[in-house]
């Protein structure tokens, strides 16, 4: 690498400073970086929203997948950053052609799997994509360059892992707050909570996917451009480029008049050379002088006396010192004999307690990661059905056994308020009790027509009209002509009357 071609300048750096200018090199760079970016994660977005959230019903995996793939993404921003630290930033369709090279010679096999979760993985995919280092030269100089750089490496991953919780979560929220409540956007992750028996919409699944790349493919290129500039300052603290480029702007004239001036210097107060023998000579004159320098030394007052110190210290016994451990009794020799036993015995049922607990603890921990992602889905026993909605009992022992019929005498005696209140209830009671629909007893008309409409099932447009006519009749006090009223009893029975 030359550093006089960098177009970053060079000096010693803090930590976050170099961050600092790593953010401002993706600004410099920001048109080939976040198109190609935006290119490649939308790109897998629409991909696993397909297979995941419409082929097989299972959003969440494709959503883990599109953030397991992060490391990809980060040597196509890597490879637009370093090519634009030299002034030789490569265009948009120029980083997505170099993508399969990327991908075969970078070690993303290696970085999706065993290195997935390195906290560094921005200040140390240099090593492996620009130096092309591999196995055990390539740890060691991972360890160097996360020297005294670690710290702003870790708080780097934290801050923009709270950047991208906050924008795609916050973003949605403030979208369902923006429109209007008859649309009923709920983020999908949030549906389950609100209505665990609700699926979430298709267009909310696919704006959510949508929303995710989006956040992705715009932080992920500062969060590697920030670990490039700690990259770049940790080469230059280790190899002195700073050093090198100030000697570099010198010149050659300047360079050979120093070393001219230091070769004088040298020639000119340098002490004669020593021989051998002078030496040989100045050790023997010193070895036969040392006798009388060390009595001259002893002479003097601080070594010219005697003192006594008295200290207290137990006195062993010379009886147990030279006692025979071997003649201890023999109950005794048993008695260790069998506490050293037990305490084998104690200590590999400890170790085996040990990985019994901890073989527990990661199945279930697998257990949990397979409930996250919906590979196991766990039995669910809905709440008991309520006994009264909207101010109505739906209890099944509380409504006749023939509600078409009882429902048409009703009508034809010109009671129609309590003809349409029995095919209400009677609704009411066959979705709580044989659907499942989890009504509350404080659910209005409208609360129960939405959950309705969630849940998917075929009576839903059927409901929707007795609600509708229901909610005319008790509340508008608007009266149906009796061929009206006689069309929803029988169409009653073609929605509910078949369920078991």
């Amino acid at each position: 690498m030359r550093p006089d071609k960098l177009a970053v300048a060079l000096r010693p750096r803090s930590g976050f400073e170099a961050i600092d200018v790593g953010i401002r090199l993706a600004q410099r760079c920001a048109r080939p970086l976040f198109v190609a970016n935006l290119v490649l994660v939308m790109s897998i977005c629409a991909i696993a929203h397909l297979i995941f959230g419409v082929w097989l019903d299972q959003p969440d995996i494709g959503l883990m997948i599109v953030w397991w793939l992060k490391p990809l993404y980060d040597r196509l921003a890597l490879h637009v950053l370093s090519r634009g630290v030299f002034d030789a930033t490569p265009s948009a369709r120029e980083a997505l052609r170099a993508l399969p090279s990327l991908v075969r010679g970078s070690g993303l096999f290696r970085a999706l799997t065993l290195q997935r979760f390195d906290s560094q993985r921005a200040l140390r995919l240099p090593v492996a994509q620009l130096e092309g280092l591999r196995g055990k030269p390539a740890r060691a100089r991972r360890k160097l360059l996360s020297g005294r750089v670690s710290g702003s490496g870790i708080a780097l991953l934290f801050c923009f892992l709270h950047f991208e919780l906050l924008l795609w979560w916050g973003i949605p929220m403030l979208i369902s707050l923006v429109i209007p409540g008859d649309i009923g956007f709920i983020p999908p992750p949030l549906v389950k909570f609100y209505d665990p028996f609700a699926h979430p919409a298709p267009w909310a699944s696919a704006v959510w996917y949508l929303g995710y790349g989006l956040v992705v493919a715009v932080l992920e290129p500062f969060y590697l451009a920030g670990g490039f500039g700690l990259y770049l300052k940790r080469r230059t603290d280790l190899e002195a480029w700073d050093v090198e480029l100030q000697l570099r702007r010198l010149g050659t004239p300047a360079v050979i008049a120093l070393g001219a001036a230091i070769a004088i210097w040298a020639t000119t107060f340098a002490p004669a050379p020593a021989r051998a023998d002078d030496g040989v000579a100045r050790r023997e004159a010193a070895a036969q002088k040392a006798p009388a320098a060390i009595k001259e030394v002893l002479a003097r007052p601080e070594f010219g006396h005697e003192e006594k110190v008295h200290r207290l210290r137990w006195k062993k016994n010379e009886a147990e010192k030279k006692a025979d451990p071997s003649k201890a009794p023999s109950w005794l020799k048993s008695l260790f004999e069998i506490l050293a036993g037990f305490g084998r015995w104690l200590a590999a049922a400890w170790r085996v307690a040990a990985w019994v607990a901890l073989g527990l603890f990661a199945a279930l921990l697998i257990w949990f990661l397979l409930r996250q992602i919906r590979l196991i889905q766990a039995a669910r026993r809905p709440p008991p059905p309520p006994v009264e909605v909207a101010g109505l009992d739906i209890r099944p022992e509380s409504l006749p056994d023939d509600i078409e019929a009882v429902a048409e005498t009703l009508i034809a005696n010109g009671r129609l308020r309590e003809a349409l209140a029995l095919l209400y209830r009677g609704a009411l009671s066959r979705l709580a009790h044989d659907a499942r629909i989890p009504f509350e007893r404080g659910d209005t008309e409208g609360d129960c027509l939405l959950r309705v409409t969630r849940a998917g099932l075929p009576a839903r447009a059927f409901f929707a009209e007795l609600t509708r006519n229901w909610q005319a009749v008790a509340y508008a006090r608007r009266m149906l002509e009796n061929d009206e009223a006689a069309a929803l009893c029988r169409a009653w029975t073609s929605a509910f009357g078949a369920m078991p």
